[in-house]
């Protein structure tokens, strides 16, 4: 008869964290959202809450949802994501909306997300903030599960992959862990003695879930990799993120001092100013390209090997269309492009025109990345827009800045959207030529944004078309 493992009971404390009802399809809510509230700018709290509302009920499969069920996608994301601040009366968008809007580099904003959760955290009830307080936990998950899988392989000399149970029941849900800062080595040692003890684990799916949404964050983020045996594993291409997080020491600071035997009100509010506070940390700048996406790395998925391999052929095809020799190019959706006309020319018989292939740093301000030729030798212009995810997405939206839109109406035909929806084994490229031409003979949508820009929506079944990235 097996025995299960049990957190001995002066060590117990369920964690816990606001689980989006929307889980399945969380990427495309993300995307869809981050851009409605980029959209809408700062607006006033009541006014900006209907129009949330009416955004999240346009999201396709909820036009006949529940009010209640479309409020709760509101308070939810509210919560989870800090894309929203409440303040004096006005909703403030904030930093990691607008950059996931703008950007569409899912991969990074989990990195960004995983990088600054820990519990407590702003998105709970009070009720439980108060708990976790009392009980002095301060925990970040994702530094914590990268180091114990670093030391893990370190031990083994080889692979080490953890399941969500041995997550739950020897990290997430014992203080000595998310309390008493148990060492990884510490942590290693139980989940193996577990192992050769053949102890087994509650796995029911209301005891793992908290733990297993998190490891899934983090395969989202890209850090880690959950393999055919439900074991969760480093992702080898990522190391010098995964080095970030696990030389961390970050971690907030809003509910130092709290007194919670203080008068109930003055509890109240010194935690609703820590809400806010928590929400102004996920949203705070970790400095310039700190977790851009390896797009090399996504695409390659854990394969050393055939990322060196690309990464080799891009430098030795586009080291020329490099006007900033200081660019990294095996992890922009831009050096692929470059790579890709390179080829595309070649193969058309016009090698004379590679050499004028070039891709303009992003300081020049001209409103476009790639500047290129046609098979005729006329210029063509080539915004590139990449989505970076961790799997398919709907991707028929997009952001122009005020200048790159004026400059598609200048360059007109000879201006194009190169659109790149990146994923693990998988690069998908739907071209755009004349976009404000698209716009005007009604092909495709566009809707101001109170930020002066643009976004474009369209439908990849008759706008546009969709076409093999040559790689070499």
């Amino acid at each position: 008869m097996s025995t299960q493992y049990q957190v001995p009971q002066e060590y117990y404390f369920r964690l816990h964290h606001v689980r989006p009802r929307f889980k399945t399809n969380l990427e495309n809510v993300l995307f869809f959202i981050s851009n409605e509230i980029a959209r809408m700018g700062v607006t006033r709290k009541r006014d900006f809450i209907v129009n949330f509302d009416s955004a999240i009920r346009a999201f396709p499969g909820n036009v006949s949802a529940h009010k209640k069920t479309i409020a709760n996608w509101r308070t939810e994301i509210d919560a989870l994501f800090g894309f929203v601040k409440y303040e004096s009366g006005q909703a403030i968008p904030m930093r990691l909306a607008s950059e996931l809007a703008q950007d569409q580099d899912l991969v990074k904003f989990f990195k960004i997300f995983c990088y600054k959760f820990e519990y407590p955290n702003g998105g709970l009830k009070p009720q439980k903030v108060k708990e976790m307080l009392r009980a002095n936990i301060k925990f970040r998950p994702a530094p914590y599960i990268l180091n114990l899988l670093r030391h893990a392989e370190a031990s083994t000399q080889g692979r080490y992959g953890i399941t969500k149970a041995e997550a739950t029941h020897c990290i997430f849900n014992d203080l000595r862990v998310t309390r008493d800062d148990r060492a990884v080595e510490e942590t290693f040692q139980l989940i193996e003695q577990n192992k050769n003890q053949s102890l087994e684990y509650d796995i029911t799916g209301d005891v793992i879930r908290y733990a297993g949404d998190f490891l899934d964050y983090m395969c989202q983020a890209q850090l880690l990799k959950r393999q055919p045996n439900n074991r969760y594993y480093l992702n080898t291409v990522e190391g010098l993120a995964i080095e970030r997080f696990c030389s961390s020491d970050s971690s907030f600071r809003g509910y130092e001092g709290i007194n919670l035997d203080a008068d109930r009100l003055e509890v109240k509010r010194s935690l609703a100013e820590a809400e806010n506070d928590w929400i102004d940390y996920l949203n705070a700048p970790l400095g310039e390209g700190y977790f851009d996406t390896d797009i090399l790395a996504l695409f390659t998925n854990d394969n050393p090997e055939r990322y060196e391999e690309i990464l080799a052929s891009l430098e030795s095809n586009i080291e020329e269309a490099l006007e900033d020799q200081e660019m990294r190019i095996g992890d922009v959706g831009e050096g692929l492009v470059v790579n890709h006309e390179i080829l595309s020319l070649i193969q058309a018989d016009r090698r004379d025109l590679t050499h004028l292939v070039r891709l303009i740093p992003s300081h020049y301000a001209v409103g476009y990345d790639v500047s290129s030729r046609e098979f005729d030798a006329s210029t063509k212009v080539i915004e590139v827009k990449t989505t970076a995810s961790n799997r398919n997405l709907t991707f028929s939206r997009f952001h122009l800045t005020p200048n790159e839109w004026r400059t598609a109406e200048s360059f007109g035909e000879r201006y194009y959207i190169y659109r790149l929806s990146v994923t693990p084994n998988n690069i998908k490229l739907h071209v755009l030529q004349d976009p404000v031409g698209l716009y005007r003979r009604n092909l495709l949508r566009m809707s101001p944004e109170n930020s002066g820009g643009v976004t474009i929506m369209f439908d990849e079944n008759t706008c546009g078309w969709g076409t093999d990235l040559m790689m070499g």
